[in-house]
């Protein structure tokens, strides 16, 4: 008896967390040049030629075309990615490109056999620095062995307006292939890959439909209070190194906030949150929801960790999800 009563307690707690967190809507932190400064960037971004190089892969599931794709990213850099196609394809296919999270990489083309038996293409990117896509040692500041300072100190310079554009980039793969149905295009990943494919969505309206599970870089400095894990503890050990570079630190980030993004997506969007999640933290993924302005739905996991994508009935639900949307 004593076990449900708590058990109560507790659900009323959350549910109570729940109204608290759908009502928070933190003010914008964005500065007056923000709109100019991505609008430069994608300009930027366009002068450099995709210049694809596909190489089939001779994988042993012989119901699939798989090739490993390079293409140029921001200002040149290779970026690596699988492509992979149902075997017999006849229609222009539906596209899923998918976004690691932080310190991992594209795994096994096995992993996304799920969407291939349905009919979708795959586009599996391997981030900036990650898996196989070359690593980018041009940064003046931020050498402490983390991705997330590098540039820290410059909005031009700072690692994610590199990897923003190289995922950015990915779309327009996409868009270069003829045998895709350019109607039909998801953005999909969690942890740094949920936060990618909330970035890219607006600074690309192209894409039909994103889930972005467990995202980072959602308001920010609320996020970096609250974490205790993850790439948020370089940023701010960063800052307790250099303590009278911590404004410059926290207006360099703002530039790469959802939190200032997130108006601009156009894209029907999910976005999940975990409340026992130490890495992302769920009010600020919450502080990020309320400024979508698309058509939009949030999944949240009261009991779980950063780890909540990979629950299986979340991942059952992402399937029926994708299916039903793309």
């Amino acid at each position: 008896m004593l076990k449900n009563i708590r058990t109560r307690e507790q659900m009323i707690f959350y549910e109570e967390q729940i109204k608290e967190f759908e009502n928070y809507k933190p003010e914008l932190t964005k500065a007056m040049d923000f709109d100019q400064f991505w609008e430069e960037t994608l300009k930027e971004s366009t002068e450099t030629p995709l210049q694809i190089e596909m190489k089939k892969i001779d994988y042993p599931i012989s119901q699939i075309q798989a090739y490993s794709l390079v293409y140029k990213g921001f200002a040149g850099t290779p970026i690596n990615a699988f492509y992979i196609l149902p075997e017999n394809q006849t229609d222009r296919l539906p596209c899923i490109i998918t976004f690691h999270g932080y310190g991992g990489n594209k795994g096994s083309i096995s992993n996304y056999m799920k969407w291939i038996i349905q009919g979708y293409a795959v586009l599996a990117v391997d981030c900036r620095g990650h898996g196989e896509s070359a690593e980018d040692t041009h940064y003046s500041v931020g050498a402490t062995g983390t991705w997330a300072t590098q540039g820290i100190l410059d909005k031009y310079e700072y690692y994610y307006r590199k990897i923003y554009m190289d995922c950015k980039r990915a779309v327009d793969v996409v868009f270069a292939r003829e045998e895709i149905d350019k109607s039909r295009i998801c953005l999909l990943g969690a942890s740094l890959g949920g936060g990618i494919s909330l970035a890219v969505a607006a600074l690309d309206n192209r894409p039909t439909l994103v889930v972005a599970d467990v995202p980072n870089m959602c308001n920010i400095e609320l996020a970096v209070q609250q974490k205790f894990e993850g790439s948020l503890v370089s940023i701010e050990n960063f800052m307790h190194r250099y303590p009278e570079k911590s404004k410059q630190v926290f207006e360099t980030l703002s530039y790469f906030d959802n939190l200032n993004l997130a108006p601009k997506i156009k894209s029907k969007t999910r976005v999940s949150v975990a409340f026992r999640d130490l890495i992302c933290p769920p009010q600020s993924i919450y502080g990020v929801y309320s400024h979508i302005v698309a058509e939009k739905s949030m999944i949240a996991y009261p009991f779980s960790g950063h780890d909540a994508p990979g629950i299986i009935s979340h991942i059952d639900e992402t399937i029926a999800y994708v299916k039903e949307n793309l």
